[in-house]
């Protein structure tokens, strides 16, 4: 693949970093890795033979002649220092993704605020169901394959492009995507314009761009990219690529797509939600762009079943109660799951919300507050620090206190045992519990529906 024997990763539990782990491994090179706790990824990493553990080990590293590490790893990390006092190279998990999607003949990237991991592992579920040749990054478990990687061979890389810590813009794709772009990461993006910069850039370097109508406008007064390689979809009359004659079938959508005004062909969803419909509609653009048979691509989408953590049904309370698990954490990702549970619940919608991030709480305080209306329960959890100390932001019992005052309904809890015990005792056959959050919290899904099972 490249000139690399060794290859060390430092957080190789995260999501991304395993599949780069995964895809280098396959690729022939020897590879270990190190994170700072245990987990079903680490677990899976072992037996798939990777020497994978959890603390540091300089040992180890020693061996190695690149050591890749996440955003998240300080300069003050063992095995990192001892790699730099040791000359042995290292590189940031960004600009290892960018060396890897080099070693294909074509990239296609994935951005926006919300969606990427579902519409990346619906075009690796596509490509793979068509034998094409390609790697497949993603960052969540691809329920068709079990996994967040696929490498079948060189011809494409499908990676997620993530604007946290302006990590996309370490790529230079073929065709780089832009869902929608939604300010979100405080940390990274002081301000709104300061993300839509980002987001611009990221056109600049893709030799085609494929934009959402809305993001498109929004970035439009600003748009540097030669207007002739952008191509818009949406639901608009303007857009390239268009969704019509959109309708619903308990939560799941079929609609017909439009090039340029002429029919591509008819679509029908196997993932709920509307918002799914875009999501498909950048595949559709994806797919068009390089040429595959549109028949061929109806089918496979049709048989995509989605990606785990996305509107997962986990199974049901001792109750009856449904429960979902979904990985929203940003107020208009809330507002699409809540949307959607709308379409498809005859009963209440108890949501459980786990804030993710003291800083993103604070900058969108007003729009989280305003993101329940449609839900007839909302519990809020503690904030999920991830990389974080508190006095970056809001907490979630301040997000409680705030959400009350608005007029709206919020019972904030502080751990998962009491939240669990509420749950049950205040949900029907009928109704939806919808977990909501980035962090752990999709833990309190396996426990309501343990419960079932235990009794």
């Amino acid at each position: 693949m490249f000139d690399f024997n060794r290859i060390h990763f430092i957080g190789i539990g995260g999501i991304s970093m395993s599949a780069l782990a995964m895809l280098t491994s396959e690729a022939g090179v020897w590879v270990s890795g190190s994170d700072r706790a245990d987990s079903e990824i680490l677990r899976k990493l072992k037996r798939y033979g990777i020497n994978a553990y959890v603390g540091n080990n300089n040992s180890v590293v020693s061996g190695c002649d690149l050591v890749v590490y996440t955003a998240a790893v300080g300069g003050d990390d063992t095995e990192l220092k001892f790699a730099r006092s040791n000359k042995i190279r290292c590189m940031e998990r960004k600009a290892y993704l960018a060396l890897m999607a080099k070693t294909c003949k074509s990239v296609i990237a994935v951005a926006g605020s919300h969606g990427k991991t579902s519409v990346t592992a619906m075009l690796c579920h596509i490509f793979d169901q068509m034998a094409l040749p390609m790697k497949g990054h993603v960052g969540g478990i691809i329920n068709s394959v079990g996994s967040n990687y696929i490498d079948t061979g060189n011809d494409y890389f499908i990676t997620e492009a993530c604007e946290y810590g302006r990590s996309f813009l370490s790529l230079t794709p073929d065709i780089g995507v832009i869902l929608n772009c939604d300010y979100d990461h405080p940390d990274t993006y002081p301000t709104e314009e300061s993300l839509q910069q980002a987001f611009i850039q990221f056109a600049d370097q893709s030799k085609i761009a494929i934009i959402e109508e809305e993001a498109c406008q929004s970035l439009d007064l600003k748009l540097r990219t030669d207007r002739d390689k952008v191509y818009t979809f949406g639901f608009g009359e303007k857009s390239y690529y268009r969704a019509v004659n959109v309708k619903n079938e308990e939560g799941k959508f079929t609609f017909d797509a439009l090039c340029d005004g002429e029919y591509i062909g008819s679509f029908s969803l196997n993932v709920y939600g509307r918002h799914n419909v875009l999501n498909a509609l950048a595949v559709i653009a994806v797919c068009h762009l390089n040429w595959l048979d549109m028949r061929e691509v109806a089918e496979y989408i049709n048989t995509f079943d989605g990606v785990d953590r996305r509107f997962s049904k986990r199974g049901n309370t001792s109750s009856g109660a449904q429960v979902i698990v979904d990985y929203a954490h940003h107020p208009k990702e809330i507002v699409a799951t809540i949307d959607t549970l709308r379409l498809m619940t005859k009963g209440k919608i108890i949501a459980v919300f786990e804030p993710h991030t003291y800083s993103r709480t604070k900058a969108l305080l007003d729009e989280f507050a305003q993101s329940f209306y449609w839900a007839d329960e909302l519990i809020i959890l503690p904030t999920y620090a991830a990389r974080e100390s508190k006095d970056k932001g809001i907490d979630g019992s301040e997000l409680a206190s705030y959400i009350n005052k608005t007029g709206e309904g919020a019972l904030y809890i502080d751990n998962y045992d009491d939240a669990c015990e509420f749950i049950e005792s205040s949900c029907a056959s009928r109704d939806t519990v919808v977990i909501l959050g980035a962090g752990s919290v999709n833990i309190l899904g396996d426990m309501l529906t343990k419960k079932k099972a235990d009794k």
